[in-house]
């Protein structure tokens, strides 16, 4: 994904305001100047699909039908039936404000973003429903320097690894009645947004909350109302991100296409 400023830059002038076109015809004026990345790219994004581990009691699985098929119709179609907060998604700040963005307006700028990844995954091997803490940010910056203004705060947890192992996921312990998997504690939420100035938070696990408390989820009410965007359940991280959000009118959240500079 293009940094924002410099599509900006690159675009036509706009119109002067008495209405008169650009003296310049097409074929004279310069062809717009697009500055991508350097490196390589990675998709950060699952694949998601009617097998995709869902809550049940808030969530139903994503259904595909297909509505068409090159041999009888010329063409191939499917029609999707899904949740807005499935798979690797965006959770708008709507989501948890009556008075926040809805996803359609999110501004670009906030998603295209530097990336500050913090790996718990092997306390997360061995407490299955720890969380981020502040000790751990201030461990990260002790080593990377203070998080970047305007970053995305992504989590390790090593949580992806799981989604191919049926019920790893979400990690239902049928004892307790609990999900066990790993979260982001309010301490931590609550750094985020007002000691540093974040663009957004992610998570590689089912919820920006614990699974040890999922009817209470602290974290969410923390960071979406502050404005603040968050991305879950993403693959392997890399360096800047880009996010491809939906534009759904009125949108609590939407499926993402997630992209890393590295």
């Amino acid at each position: 994904m293009c940094n924002p400023q410099t599509i900006a830059a690159s675009l036509p002038p706009e119109q002067g305001k008495s209405g008169s076109q650009d003296p310049a015809g097409p074929a004279e004026r310069p062809a717009p100047r697009v500055t991508l990345p350097t490196g390589s790219v990675r998709d950060l994004t699952h694949v998601v699909g009617p097998d995709w581990p869902v809550f049940d009691l808030y969530v139903k699985p994503m259904e595909i039908r297909r509505l068409a098929n090159l041999a009888e119709h010329e063409y191939n179609a499917l029609e999707l039936t899904y949740n807005e907060h499935i798979g690797t998604h965006i959770d708008a700040p709507l989501h948890f404000d009556d008075d926040g963005l809805s996803v359609e307006r999110i501004p670009a700028d906030s998603l295209v973003a530097p990336l500050a990844v913090v790996r718990i995954g092997d306390r997360a091997a061995r407490d299955h429903v720890t969380e981020l803490t502040v000790d751990d940010l201030v461990r990260w910056e002790s080593r990377h320097g203070r998080i970047p203004d305007r970053a995305l705060l992504a989590v390790d947890n090593g949580w992806a690894a799981r989604i191919n192992t049926p019920g790893a996921f979400l990690n239902f312990d049928e004892k307790d009645g609990l999900y066990r998997f790993p979260g982001i504690s309010v301490e931590a939420a609550a750094f985020l947004v007002e000691e540093r100035s974040v663009v957004g938070v992610g998570t590689d696990s089912p919820s920006l909350d614990p699974g040890s408390r999922p009817a209470d989820p602290y974290t969410h009410r923390v960071i979406l109302p502050a404005g603040r965007i968050t991305r879950w359940v993403y693959g392997s991280a890399g360096r800047d991100p880009g996010r491809h959000g939906p534009r759904h009118a009125g949108g609590t959240g939407g499926p993402a296409r997630v992209l890393a500079f590295l």
